[in-house]
């Protein structure tokens, strides 16, 4: 069974690499982190916060382009080129399948976000500014966010197209980072739809806002280890929990 997940997910990897959307993605974000250098006499004596933040929103943001778009038609693409057949007409479970397709791709981003991670600390050298470990917790609070939102990309990629595919995955993470604000609308709203509707998507959706703490970082504020703890928790048990749906409907599937 490793073997046969470990073979499609290096196969995956392999095609992922090469992909000239992943390659421009990268690119924009060291670019957009180098444009620290821009705006850091405009920082007003904030010039290492702003930099720290704009460099960390930029590795969040474009790891998450990187996710929607290529996990969008990472199985999608497979059912197009008719290539599917061939990897179910050997002895691959539709699950192995789908569970090597996800590691694929998230060895693709922990690349990217490695990459991204090591031109940010480049930057922060060459400005002067300084370089602190206590900024990988928010990187790694990033790689758990990646890894539910993967999952998300990759269960719509199993019955939709990409384009739709990825405008649903954007919308979810969109909505994912307004849990909160969902459960204030909860709390304050008259309605009773809007109560419910609003505590649906509260319990249902992703709460994406648990690993944003950025500004925490940045503001070199004290974390609770057992909420990093939880949140990562929540993020293996909501990967795990979509990529079993995923699997379950990639199993319906005739081919």
């Amino acid at each position: 069974m490793i073997e046969r997940v470990s073979g499609v997910a290096l196969n995956t990897f392999r095609e992922s690499v090469r992909d000239k959307v992943l390659v421009t993605l990268v690119a924009f974000a060291v670019l957009v982190m180098g444009s620290a250098r821009v705006i850091q006499p405009l920082a007003l004596g904030e010039e290492a916060k702003v930099i720290k933040d704009m460099g960390l929103s930029a590795i969040t943001l474009f790891c998450v382009l990187i996710s929607i778009l290529m996990g969008g038609r990472i199985v999608y693409k497979e059912v197009e080129k008719r290539t599917i057949y061939i990897m179910l007409a050997k002895p691959v479970r539709r699950w192995e399948f789908i569970l090597g397709k996800y590691l694929g791709l998230m060895a693709v981003l922990v690349v990217s976000l490695a990459v991204m991670t090591a031109a940010f600390y480049a930057i922060l050298l060459i400005l002067g500014v300084g370089v602190e470990a206590y900024l990988l917790l928010a990187i790694l609070m990033t790689f758990f966010e990646l890894a539910i939102l993967t999952a998300v990309a990759v269960l719509f990629s199993t019955f939709s197209t990409p384009i739709t595919g990825a405008v649903f995955t954007f919308a979810i993470y969109f909505v994912g980072n307004l849990t909160r604000d969902l459960k204030l609308l909860a709390a304050m709203s008259p309605s009773v739809v809007v109560k419910v509707v609003s505590q649906f998507l509260y319990y249902v959706l992703p709460n994406f806002s648990n690993f944003n703490i950025r500004a925490e970082v940045v503001y070199g504020a004290v974390l609770d280890p057992d909420a990093l703890l939880l949140s990562g928790l929540y993020a293996l048990v909501y990967t795990a929990t979509l990529l079993l749906i995923s699997a379950a409907i990639f199993n319906r599937k005739e081919f």
